[in-house]
């Protein structure tokens, strides 16, 4: 992190008082009381369910070096009028002074999976990214606190609410806005696909900034057709397009370059071209050599396509969130494994008055495959009523005890089982479950 002293702080910040403070260089900024180390600098945050003023005492037996807080208290410290304001005023100002090289990776799902690839690639140089997808403001300012002079800050930026995207541009300008896809995601909470474009784009607030998307969706198509770098797995008219696909290796055109490289299991060829054309548009010289090593050692996150096994039956575990993109994705990947397949499948939740609509229309898009179907939840009962017509092997379970102890004596029958549902379902218990964790 950038060092700021006491009087930049003061300058930006504009406090109600100053408590006991020592103008000196403090060493990091933190939220969470558990992660403070001696010389940092802690903003007392307060949520609905919580208040970090309670935790003051822990802090500074720790050694912090000050505390932002909304209430006035006898430690070292900086009262303000709203502590989250502090964090993106902070956050902005640690940012801005590092003058660090910025990429924001948005859109309705493939978020993480992109900005992953985005830093494996770039893994040469000085990279923060985001932890995870806290990808709220909350954590856009956490990722733009650990911004260092002359490195690359990759940054997922989501939303869920009208509104949120604008909040994050007041103190975050990336250079470079890549747009994954704009989908059904959090449709309950915008009304429209309409409403959830308008929310994502408002993160460009300058000219300047250079944006890659996805050429394919017809939504960020009609907005930013020849205004940025276009990615398109069909069209040869993209800036960026996919050649050809091998059994182990893709060959795609950048601007009229061809790059080979092998390709990554079970990672959405999208998510690839978007990270290519990010990684290029950032720093054209990088290599076809790095951008092949860069795709062969990037970590997933937990539980996205994460591929476990019991015995000799594989297991997708693609249970971190759920939404209709993503689910179509992932019974993709399903249907092209070879042998019998099963696909779990939970709740896709935030989807408002629209759910059930949507839930019937992926069973109807599950049928198109040869696989067997087990749907679990309230909503996921509109792919099972669906998708039964036409399946030869479709079951419905409203609880996940019975769906576990139905497994326990089917799941051997299957060379592949894919689990996937929104992250309040926990799908993932049901693997544990079987394989005995839990």
């Amino acid at each position: 992190m950038e060092n700021i002293t006491l009087d930049e702080l003061i300058k930006e910040l504009k406090p109600k008082k100053i408590y006991k403070t020592e103008k000196k260089i403090f060493k990091n900024v933190k939220i969470d009381s558990r992660m403070v180390e001696e010389g940092d600098l802690f903003i007392a945050l307060i949520g609905k369910n919580y208040d970090a003023h309670n935790f003051l005492d822990e802090v500074f037996k720790k050694g912090a070096y000050a505390a932002i807080v909304q209430k006035a208290v006898e430690y070292p410290s900086i009262v303000v009028d709203n502590t989250f304001e502090a964090l993106k005023t902070i956050a902005g100002l640690v940012f801005n002074k590092s003058k660090a090289q910025s990429i924001a990776v948005t859109g309705s799902s493939g978020k993480t999976t992109t900005k992953e690839l985005i830093c494996s690639i770039l893994n040469k140089k000085s990279c923060c990214k985001t932890e995870g997808n806290e990808n709220n403001f909350i954590g856009v300012s956490k990722t733009l606190l650990k911004s260092d002079t002359g490195g690359i800050c990759v940054v997922e930026v989501g939303t869920n609410h009208k509104g949120e995207m604008s909040e994050i541009a007041e103190f975050f300008k990336p250079d470079i806005v890549v747009f994954t896809n704009i989908g059904q995601s959090h449709l309950g909470n915008f009304g429209s696909t309409d409403n959830i474009l308008r929310e994502k784009i408002s993160i460009l607030t300058d000219k300047k900034q250079k944006i890659v998307y996805n050429f394919d969706d017809l939504n960020l198509r009609s907005i930013f057709e020849n205004k940025g770098i276009s990615c398109s797995l069909i069209n040869p008219n993209a800036d960026v397009f996919i050649e050809k696909i091998n059994d182990d290796t893709i060959i795609l055109s950048f601007k009229n370059k061809k790059i080979e490289i092998e390709k990554p299991k079970d990672i959405n060829i999208y998510n690839i071209l978007l990270a290519v054309a990010a990684s290029k548009t950032l720093d054209e010289n990088i290599s076809e050599k790095e951008i092949d090593k860069g795709l062969k050692n990037v970590q997933i996150p937990h539980l996205r396509m994460q591929n476990e096994e019991i015995g000799k039956t594989v297991f997708i575990l693609d249970c971190y969130n759920a939404n209709p993109n993503s689910m179509r994705y992932a019974i993709s990947v399903l249907a092209q494994k070879p042998g019998k397949k099963l696909a779990v499948l939970g709740d896709m939740l935030e989807l408002g008055e629209f759910s059930s609509k949507i839930h019937e229309d992926m069973g109807k898009f599950i049928s198109a495959f040869d696989m067997d179907l087990i749907a679990y939840g309230n909503e996921s009962y509109n792919i099972y009523k669906t998708a039964q017509k036409s399946l030869k092997n479709a079951k419905f379970f409203d609880k996940k005890e019975k769906l576990v102890d139905f497994l326990k004596n089917s799941y051997k029958d299957y060379d592949t089982i894919l689990i996937k549902g929104s992250r309040a379902m926990e799908m993932e218990t049901i693997f544990y479950r079987l394989k005995g964790d839990l």
